[in-house]
């Protein structure tokens, strides 16, 4: 049969084909952090369908004799950042040096640029060979990111504690606000006006303009994880003399995956820093989510590694890096001239 690739958007895919898929990244996760759980099939799948109109996301499996020999998928914004895609491909550690990577690498290019991007930035482990392939492409290394973990076994509640209370003297003009997922209508345009605080946050040499959410895009966000099977929690801070949101933090739990939960954005407005409250806001979520989803045993978040006031509020959590990550970008035609794809 040789092989042969097949595209594939995860909304509508056969769940069997998912199903494959999915047996498949166990080997790739498992080389990335070895030793890992394994994420439930049922999850991935779930994860993978996941998808909205404004990010979309297409993936390609290549077959051969044996079964899947590699992997594809791309990602961008339909919206903003429109010269800019994200790619990643993944060989079978047993299939390598076969022409695999480029052959789905081509398809790769083909859509994106279909899609007219000049832009491609993908994540390799650091110091992975891959590294050297990625020089080869003239791609440029422009963001760190660390993956860390937080095992609730070694929360210090009391340390919790201490944050919460102590923002009633350093914050004392402040209070904390829950907004349950589908976030309140008369709220969500304000959250949304928060969410571009996030735009502060460093993003190192990496290229790409500053995001806007919109409540039609965060509606879809929210409804595409409750199909999922996942629940968002955001927690935000108000500034209680002028009514304004001004920091916000937010978890999302997973029904699939009980005992993992993900730690999404935290940020609070540079006018309204220093003042304790993205520690109040990171203890206050920890604490519900310890008393509310007693079977989380873990919490795993992202991080850029400049992201030093961040880190060192993960740091003190008890989170610990799993994984680190570096973001390679450049030119999407020079890169695919170097392939030969």
């Amino acid at each position: 049969m040789g092989s042969k690739i097949t595209e594939i958007d995860p909304r509508t895919a056969p769940e069997s084909l998912l199903a494959e898929l999915a047996d498949y990244y166990v080997v790739i996760d498992d080389e990335e952090i070895p030793g890992d759980p394994p994420m439930p099939t049922a999850a991935r799948i779930a994860n993978w369908r996941k998808v909205t109109s404004h990010y979309p996301v297409i993936r390609w499996v290549l077959h051969d004799d044996e079964g899947i020999a590699g992997a594809a998928v791309v990602a961008y914004s339909a919206e903003q950042n429109l010269d800019n895609g994200y790619g990643r491909v993944h060989i079978h550690p047993a299939k390598r040096g076969r022409g695999h990577g480029r052959a789905l690498s081509t398809a790769m290019f083909d859509h994106l640029e279909a899609a007219g991007r000049r832009r491609f930035d993908t994540m390799i482990k650091k110091s992975a060979p891959a590294e050297d392939l990625a020089r080869r492409l003239e791609l440029k290394p422009v963001y760190e990111e660390k993956r860390s973990r937080l095992l609730i076994s070694d929360l210090d509640r009391a340390l919790m504690r201490e944050w919460i209370d102590r923002a009633t003297e350093r914050a004392a003009d402040y209070g904390l606000v829950y907004l349950p997922s589908p976030i309140p209508e008369d709220m969500v345009e304000a959250f949304c006006a928060l969410a571009y605080v996030m735009n502060t946050a460093p993003r190192e040499d990496f290229e790409e303009d500053d995001e806007v959410l919109t409540p039609e895009s965060w509606r879809e966000t929210e409804a595409t994880a409750l199909e999922g099977g996942g629940q968002l929690h955001n927690l935000v801070a108000l500034h209680r003399p002028s009514g304004d949101l001004v920091g916000y933090t937010q978890i999302n739990t997973l029904e699939l995956e009980p005992d993992l939960a993900w730690q999404w954005d935290t940020a609070v407005d540079p006018a309204h820093r220093n003042l304790g409250l993205g520690r109040w806001l990171k203890a206050a979520m920890i604490e519900n989510v310890v008393e509310e989803f007693p079977r989380v045993g873990r919490v795993d978040t992202f991080n850029a590694g400049s992201n030093e006031p961040m880190l060192a509020i993960n740091v003190e959590m008890g989170f610990r890096p799993i994984h680190i990550a570096r973001a390679w970008q450049g030119s999407l035609a020079t890169a695919r001239e170097r392939l030969g794809a």
